[in-house]
């Protein structure tokens, strides 16, 4: 291995950027930095959504979400998903089937590299994969599935990217 290994990128994409990638990027920065703060020089973590704006902040509910999880969004500028970001991916994990359809459909070399985030590195049955639910317009009450699975996915894939050396 070179000096200069290149890090690997994982790009997390919702449909505006603003919500549950926006959390996710967050989260799995927060992540890293508490228990694995050793990987935080082998791994980038990018989110975009299909749709987003450029610029545009994390939603008000989400931003309170993250300061309740231990971690701020307030520096998030939502970005759209762009070819540059998909050729320095070497992972695309999108939070439901649609996405994933729409950016293989407007990038086909992106197909290797895209998945739903359940069913990236899965080890389990096929039929427990699941889409991220979207708490958009709810009440920070209601986001409890999405922080439920939003959580449980960033250990999992963390948990399999030191398993397999990757960071």
């Amino acid at each position: 291995m070179g000096l200069f290994k290149k890090k690997f990128t994982v790009v997390v994409v919702c449909k505006a950027n603003i919500t549950r990638s926006a959390y996710l990027h967050g989260y799995m920065e927060h992540y890293l930095k508490e228990h694995m703060p050793h990987a935080r020089r082998k791994i980038r973590i990018l989110s975009a959504g299909i749709h987003a704006r450029h610029g545009g902040s994390a939603s008000q509910v989400v931003r309170h979400v993250a300061r309740m999880n231990g971690f701020t969004l307030s520096n998030h500028h939502s970005d759209p998903l762009t070819r540059k970001v998909v050729n320095r991916a070497d992972a695309i994990l999108v939070m439901e089937q649609y996405q994933k359809d729409e950016i293989v459909e407007r990038f086909p070399k992106a197909g290797n590299k895209t998945f739903r985030m359940m069913e990236y590195l899965w080890n389990g049955e096929p039929s427990e994969i699941r889409d991220i639910p979207d708490p958009t317009g709810q009440n920070t009450e209601d986001y409890q599935e999405f922080i439920a699975a939003a959580h449980a996915e960033t250990e999992r894939i963390f948990h399999e990217f030191a398993r397999r050396d990757i960071i």
